[in-house]
């Protein structure tokens, strides 16, 4: 840390927040509040003057709250840069820290948080993991048993600079431990809290272990565990080592501890697997090894930097095996525990490749993105006329829509990952996608529906997914019905509703509207947005008493091209048990609420123009068809 302080190129800010980010790749803007300390960094020389002369003491959060501190302090004695900072909750205002600073005058109560904006090319975030709190779970008495403490307390207690300089000692009465037991799981892989497994535990619990017996051989150290997991090198030889030290390990999950009102020692109850009965044994301490949980603020700085959250709070990755440490907003990378649970040396390694990835970035003069992008016409913005709506902002999960009062809404190109999903939320047909146009969409419909269209399967593909499953079926032989029919776009989130109207409405014989599965979305929130817009079209043709199976939603993997050959035949079979007159009959029933539904689409010139001109080649390819008796 030292180091990175003196280095020129780093500047680090410590006790300042990030508020805001603006921008893109390459071009961030960040508003910091730097809060004020109510000690002038330009004259502090750390001394620490001012925190032996004040009287006030609270809890040391550093300590974990084990050894108070000042009102005036530092968090710990080796804090880069050694400046004191004034708790100001804690402050009473006697002054006695500005009589003992003396001519420095160092300390300046009349400071005040200052906001700041600056430049950033790249974002590296690494906020890290905080620690599950025991005390919900009643049966372990954290909280109302002194000598039930958790890990962090325990590395307090063990350190030789903690509050009691290295010597292990009971909370209850200060006296050295002769029994002591870790447990595992604190929160972890327990269904009532976190289902997951923090990753690192039980290699934490038994580096504890084995600091502590190193420390105090006399200690009897037992360590309840669910499964000990070391895949890693060394890891298994070093659990090894731990048990050749006489270090007992118990495979059960403890159900209860119970105290001694006398004594305060600790009672365990237990199952232990390997003998297959109902265990208690007698503890002096007993240490939580407690789950690992995203930060408190986690929420926030998702919504700031604009990068999403896994079910469980942890940052997104843009793919977990080709991109793990990219975010989906380009030029914002995730380091460390934010964006999952790892061990240090696998912290190590993604905070490098962070830098890497940031530092492209830093030596590039451009920045290259697929030319797929929306675009917005301005004279169809009713944003321009002074109306509010700022739809298309709300869809966008980049926040590349910018929207300002009495103009109409702007596209930043460099934020666009062109989802399309802008596109079909537009209510007044306001915004295109490049090469995704409604008149491109049209025109391949009526042109792979001109001919016996009753008899086709027409199909809505994602590019990343559907569309790869539907290739893959191609490319595996698998036998499918040959009259499915279908088109490409970028993502489910563009798959406009007008679309599936206009399928009808042209007598498709059956609809499939696919995308992605949910966890493997490109686009952050488009399946999501792709998924709530094929409920209310399932609604709708409930509703319109339209025969089932004739409009279908599935979600289909890449990978799934089994899947797509199967989900066509069962829709072909839907089409072939329904008699050719009930089926026109049907078809010819809900066409007008389709046309009613997508005369949006033929309001705007160019879309008309396309599809114009597309059922002129259709007709002029079919007439020479005939002519030539193919």
């Amino acid at each position: 840390m030292v180091d990175a302080a003196r280095h020129p190129k780093i500047d680090v800010r410590t006790y300042t927040n990030v508020e805001r980010v603006e921008g893109y790749v390459g071009n961030f803007k960040v508003q910091l509040r730097e809060k004020a300390r109510y000690v002038r960094a330009d004259r502090c020389n750390g001394c620490g003057e001012c925190s032996k002369a004040c009287p006030i003491e609270v809890p040391n959060y550093f300590e974990m709250n084990l050894a108070p501190r000042k009102a005036a302090y530092v968090p710990m004695s080796q804090s880069v840069p050694l400046l004191y900072t004034i708790d100001e909750e804690a402050c009473i205002h006697c002054y006695k820290c500005v009589d003992a600073c003396g001519p420095l005058e160092a300390i300046d109560f009349s400071q005040e948080d200052k906001i700041v904006w600056e430049d950033i090319g790249s974002i590296i975030v690494a906020t890290g993991f905080n620690h599950f709190d025991p005390s919900v779970i009643p049966e372990y008495g954290y909280g109302r048993f002194p000598n039930v403490i958790t890990a962090m307390e325990m590395e307090r207690l063990n350190n030789s600079a903690g509050p009691t300089t290295g010597n292990l000692i009971r909370p209850s009465d200060q006296q050295n431990p002769q029994r002591l037991a870790i447990i595992n799981c604190v929160g972890s892989r327990d269904k009532r809290f976190n289902p997951w497994c923090s990753n690192f535990c039980c290699m934490y619990a038994i580096k504890n272990a084995v600091l502590l017996k190193q420390m105090n051989p006399e200690l009897d150290i037992s360590v309840y565990y669910m499964d000990i997991r070391t895949p890693s090198k060394g890891y298994e030889e070093f659990y090894d080592r731990a048990r050749s030290m006489g270090i007992r390990f118990i495979q059960g999950r403890p159900s209860l501890i119970t105290e001694d009102l006398q004594t305060h020692n600790l009672f365990v109850h237990s199952e232990d697997v390997s003998l297959g009965k109902v265990v208690e044994h007698e503890y002096d301490m007993v240490m939580l090894n407690q789950a690992a949980v995203p930060q408190p603020d986690v929420d926030s700085v998702s919504s700031v930097l604009n990068i999403t959250q896994s079910p469980g709070g942890w940052f997104m990755e843009y793919h977990p095996k080709l991109r793990p440490v990219d975010s989906p907003t380009d030029g914002i990378f995730l380091a460390g525990a934010c964006q999952g649970l790892k061990d240090i040396p696998s912290s190590v390694s993604s905070g490098l490749a962070t830098a890497s990835r940031a530092s492209r970035i830093l030596h590039s003069d451009e920045w290259e993105i697929e030319p797929i992008i929306a675009q917005v016409w301005e004279d169809r913005c009713v944003m321009a006329d002074g109306k509010m709506c700022g739809v298309c902002a709300k869809a966008c999960p980049y926040g590349a829509i910018v929207i300002e009062e009495g103009k109409a809404a702007s596209v930043v190109v460099a934020k666009c990952h062109g989802c399309g999903g802008c596109v079909a939320e537009c209510p007044h047909n306001a915004i295109t996608q490049m090469h995704f146009t409604d008149a491109q969409v049209l025109a391949q419909m009526r042109a792979l529906l001109a001919e016996k269209p009753e008899e086709k399967i027409f199909a809505f593909r994602c590019h990343w997914c559907s569309y790869g499953g539907a290739d893959l079926a191609g490319t595996s032989h698998f036998d499918y019905s040959a009259n499915e029919r279908g088109i490409r776009v970028m993502c489910s989130a563009r798959m406009d509703n007008d679309f599936i109207y206009e399928a009808f409405r042209l007598g498709a014989g059956a609809v499939l509207y696919s995308g992605c599965h949910p966890q493997d979305c490109h686009y952050i929130t488009g399946q999501q947005v792709g998924a709530t817009r094929a409920n209310r079209l399932q609604k709708l043709f409930e509703k319109l008493e339209m025969t089932p199976g004739r409009f279908r939603v599935e979600w289909i993997s890449a990978a799934e091209g089994d899947k797509y050959a199967r989900i066509i035949n069962e829709m072909q079979q839907v089409i072939d048990s329904m008699p050719p007159e009930k089926l026109h009959e049907e078809i010819e029933r809900i066409k007008p609420e389709m046309e009613k539904r997508s005369r949006r689409m033929y309001e705007t010139p160019e879309i008309d123009k396309a599809v114009t001109y597309s059922d002129q080649m259709v007709k002029a390819i079919t007439a020479k068809g005939v002519e030539s008796g193919n």
